[in-house]
């Protein structure tokens, strides 16, 4: 069972990644940069996929919404620690 949760965190590490990614260029684009924006829309989708993903099987693995959803905030909250230093 370890494995699985270790595929599910690191699923969710990816996620934070690329959502943080995607930010970066949403405000790229925001700031008059507009060659991003076609790596922006394939991030963007990548990443609504995955995170359907995500959800899909940690539900079938008997996990709620909302035991996923503060999942992904707390590792959110570590990436921005960790940048933050």
């Amino acid at each position: 069972m370890t494995t699985g949760f270790d595929e599910f965190d690191n699923r969710i590490h990816d996620l934070v990644e690329r959502e943080n990614e995607c930010d970066d260029l949403f405000k790229d684009i925001k700031n008059g940069n507009g060659e991003n924006s076609l790596r922006y829309f394939a991030l963007r989708d990548a990443c609504k996929e995955l995170r359907k993903g995500i959800f899909r099987s940690a539900m079938s693995a008997g996990l709620t919404r909302e035991s996923i959803k503060m999942e992904i905030k707390e590792v959110k909250g570590e990436t921005i620690a960790t940048n933050a230093k």
